[in-house]
C-alpha cells in the first residue's frame, strides 16, 4: 500500500493520536515477542481513553518476567497476535502513532504486523524526544518526565499504566504546541532532526477490513482501572533501572549526564551486582542481535559497540569483564 499524502501537513490538534505501549520478552523483535499491548486513543476535543488492552500469548517461553511480572501462566489463555490483529489495527486506524521511546515500540509493532502479512509503514513520533523538541528539557525516562510536568505516575511496567501516563503527557505537550504556535507535523521537523520524522510521509493505517482482517474482541487485560496491582519492590527496582537503561540506549548516544544519572539510579535502588550484570548482558546482546540482523557489522556499528561496552563498564559491569 503506497502512501499518498502522509501527515506532514496535517494539523496536530486535529489528528487522532494512538499512544501505544508494549511489554515484551526482550529487546529484539523476532527473537523476542510482544506479551502485552495497550493503546490509549486521543481524538480532537476528547479526553484520552483506553481503546485496546490485552495480554498476548507470544507462542514461546516467557522471558523478562523480572521486569514486567508476566508469567507463562498469565498468558496461557491470552489471545495470540494473530487472534487480536484486527482489533489492534482498528485501535490504530486513522491515527498518528506515538510512544514513549518510540524507537523501541515501533520495531515491535512493525515486526508483529509483518507476522500477519502487513508491511504498511505507520506514521509515528516519540514522546521522549518531544521534551528537547519543545525545549522543555533533556531526554529522560517516563517517570522523570511525568514528575517534572506534574503528572501522577508509578513505574509498574504494566502496558495500560504506562500508556495512560504517556497519554497524559501528550495532553500537556498539545498545550505547549499550541502555546508555541506549532500547528502541523511539518513544523516539528524544522526544530530538530530526528529519524522518526521520516515516517510523516506515510498515511495512517486504514481499517482492518483493508487487510482482510476481522475483529473478535478477544482480550485478557490486567489493567483494572489503570491502578497498578501490588508490585514486588525488587521487581520495581529492576524495572526502574531497566527503563532508565533502555532510555539512554535508544540511540546509543550516551552522554556523560545520562551516565551519571544511571549510576545514581543504580546506587539509590541498591540492585544486586548479579542482577546488574543480567540486565547489562540483555542490553548488550540485544544491540549485537540488531546490528548483525543484516549479516553485516560495519565499522560504525563496531565503534558503537565499543562505546556501549565502556558505558556499561562504568555503570558496574560489561560483558566479558
Amino acid at each position: 500500500m503506497v502512501s499518498t499524502k502522509g501527515i506532514k501537513d496535517r494539523r496536530i490538534q486535529e489528528t487522532p493520536i494512538a499512544i501505544v505501549d508494549f511489554e515484551t520478552t526482550g529487546l529484539t523483535p523476532g527473537l523476542d515477542r510482544v506479551v502485552e499491548i495497550s493503546v490509549f486513543k486521543m481524538e480532537p476535543g476528547k479526553s484520552p481513553y483506553l481503546a485496546f488492552d490485552t495480554l498476548v500469548n507470544p507462542l514461546r517461553p516467557m522471558a523478562a518476567t523480572e521486569i514486567h511480572g508476566i508469567s507463562d501462566a498469565d498468558v496461557a489463555d491470552a489471545p495470540t497476535f494473530n487472534d487480536l490483529a484486527g482489533d489492534f489495527i482498528h485501535a490504530l486506524s486513522g491515527c498518528a502513532v506515538a510512544a514513549y521511546n518510540v524507537y523501541f515500540d515501533i520495531k515491535f509493532l512493525e515486526y508483529e504486523l509483518s507476522q500477519v502479512g502487513i508491511s504498511t509503514p505507520v506514521p509515528h513520533f516519540c514522546l521522549m524526544y518531544m521534551r528537547p523538541l519543545l525545549e522543555l528539557g533533556s531526554r529522560c525516562n517516563l517517570e522523570r518526565a511525568c514528575q517534572e510536568h506534574n503528572i501522577y505516575y508509578q513505574t509498574a511496567h504494566i502496558a495500560a499504566v504506562d500508556a495512560h501516563a504517556s497519554a497524559r503527557l501528550m495532553e500537556f505537550y498539545l498545550q505547549v504546541l499550541a502555546d508555541q504556535n506549532i500547528q502541523t507535523f511539518s513544523q516539528l521537523t524544522r526544530r530538530k532532526n530526528y529519524k522518526f520524522f521520516q515516517s510523516f510521509g506515510h498515511d495512517p493505517l486504514p481499517a482492518p477490513s483493508a487487510f482482510q482482517l476481522s475483529r473478535n474482541n478477544r482480550r485478557l487485560s490486567r489493567a483494572g482501572d489503570f491502578e497498578p496491582p501490588p508490585v514486588d519492590p525488587q521487581r520495581l527496582s529492576l524495572a526502574k533501572y531497566w527503563e532508565a537503561l533502555k532510555t539512554v540506549l535508544a540511540d546509543l548516544e550516551i552522554t556523560d549526564d545520562e551516565q551519571a544519572e544511571l549510576i545514581e539510579i543504580r546506587s539509590r535502588l541498591q540492585i544486586p551486582k548479579e542482577q546488574i550484570r543480567m540486565l547489562h548482558a540483555k542490553a548488550y546482546a540485544s544491540v549485537i542481535s540488531q546490528f548483525i540482523e543484516d549479516k553485516w557489522l560495519d565499522d560504525k556499528e563496531v565503534a558503537k559497540l565499543r562505546h556501549l561496552f565502556v558505558c556499561l563498564s562504568k555503570l558496574g559491569w560489561a560483558p566479558g569483564e
